[in-house]
């Protein structure tokens, strides 16, 4: 008889993959446990206290998740040998799972993913930086395995979090797995062919076998997948394309760069003058500004660009930049952080500094097509990513 894993997910929100968890890490999970999601309600399906989550939403959703926890405990259902996967460490009162099962002498393992921390410098969680020097490590402690999408990300915890304690660092950091974020790329393109965008490419135009849409002076040469808020530098990126988009008018021709959201209307919550500077651009018609989309809307407009850029502070991952690469764009991303690790270190879709920008740029929108199956195969290489958890999960569980 498998045992019970039960699994606790992050809201699911359409302008993020956090939806997409949903359906993916049960029906992996599966192949080992009888899996049990703890279903919640999120007060508003829009961010306003926070970056890429509504804080006060997600404070609701986790002790909704935390109540149902303790009822099961109560009931007798939670038994030893049972797991509990969490979605998000950064959950305030993981604790109690553990201190519930010792109470009761219930043997029960944790596992959960680590998105972030709030040592990064000018990301969002970087307010709550005096207690996460606590908090973190407490949290890592009370998981038989935490998972992390990159290297870069696993070295940054052990650094800034883990190293600060002294003896307990080591015995913590065994504990922190690099697999990878859950990713499908497959079923990224599938619900990109769903989409009306998908169609419109290139005026229904189609080439590598019938597949992508043809990336030429129809479709989106540009790209910035983030949301425009100042973790993410939106007024760096200005910065940097609107002298290479005078160069191209100038030499009598466009360069069609664009803004993508899931939310109604594109907006910040910590730099309205970014939006506003988008918005005025998008107004005259010098950029291209999607707004409402849904995730294979989002996924066909990926298909039908040549390059997708990253100005981010910092990235533990690169989820942006690993779907764009999975539809065909190109990633062009700072050389730092997690990003060489997507792309094998490959050059020349990194770069260091402003004059780099420009000549990288210029180098992939004339040679695209050369590297497309190339970042494909790099963004497919992630697919294996929930197997890499699963398998962990057992392994610690033996």
């Amino acid at each position: 008889m498998k045992p019970t894993l039960w699994l606790l997910p992050l809201e699911p929100l359409e302008e993020r993959y956090t939806g997409q968890w949903y359906k993916w890490l049960p029906e992996t999970f599966s192949k080992a446990f009888e899996v049990v999601t703890l279903y919640s309600r999120a007060l508003t399906k829009k961010v306003e206290v926070g970056a890429f989550l509504d804080l006060n939403s997600t404070a609701h959703y986790k002790a909704e998740q935390l109540r149902q926890v303790a009822e099961l405990f109560a009931d007798g259902r939670v038994k030893s040998g049972d797991a509990f996967w969490v979605s998000d460490i950064e959950f305030w009162g993981i604790e109690s799972i553990r201190y519930l099962a010792r109470l009761q002498g219930i043997r029960v393992y944790l596992f959960g993913f680590l998105h972030a921390a709030s040592y990064t410098n000018e990301d969002f969680m970087a307010p709550m930086a005096d207690i996460g020097q606590y908090l973190e490590p407490a949290w890592i402690a009370a998981f038989d395995k935490v998972f992390v999408g990159s290297h870069y990300h696993r070295r940054k915890v052990i650094e800034q979090r883990l190293t600060p304690l002294g003896f307990e660092a080591a015995q913590l950091a065994e504990r922190l797995v690099v697999t990878g974020n859950p990713f499908r790329s497959k079923e990224l393109v599938q619900l990109a062919q769903e989409s009306p965008f998908w169609k419109e490419g290139a005026g229904g135009v189609l080439d590598m076998g019938g597949q992508w849409p043809r990336r030429d002076i129809n479709g989106i040469h540009v790209l910035f997948p983030h949301r425009p808020d100042h973790e993410k530098r939106p007024r760096r990126f200005l910065r940097l394309i609107e002298p290479l988009m005078a160069q191209a008018a100038a030499a009598g021709k466009k360069l069609n760069v664009a803004f993508t959201t899931g939310r109604e209307k594109y907006r910040s919550t910590n730099d309205p003058r970014a939006v506003a500077q988008i918005g005025t651009l998008a107004a005259h018609g010098k950029v291209k500004l999607y707004e409402n989309l849904k995730r294979g809307d989002f996924y066909a407009l990926l298909a039908r660009t040549q390059v997708v850029v990253s100005t981010a502070i910092e990235e533990n991952f690169g989820y942006a930049m690993v779907e764009g690469m999975a539809m065909g764009a190109q990633p062009l991303m700072p050389h730092d952080y997690s990003y060489p690790e997507l792309v094998k270190d490959e050059r020349g879709f990194l770069y260091d500094g402003d004059e780099e920008f420009a000549d990288s740029l210029n180098s992939l929108l004339l040679n695209g097509n050369l590297n497309v199956g190339r970042v494909r195969s790099y963004a497919a290489e992630f697919d294996g990513a929930e197997d890499r958890i699963l398998n962990a999960m057992l392994t610690a569980m033996d």
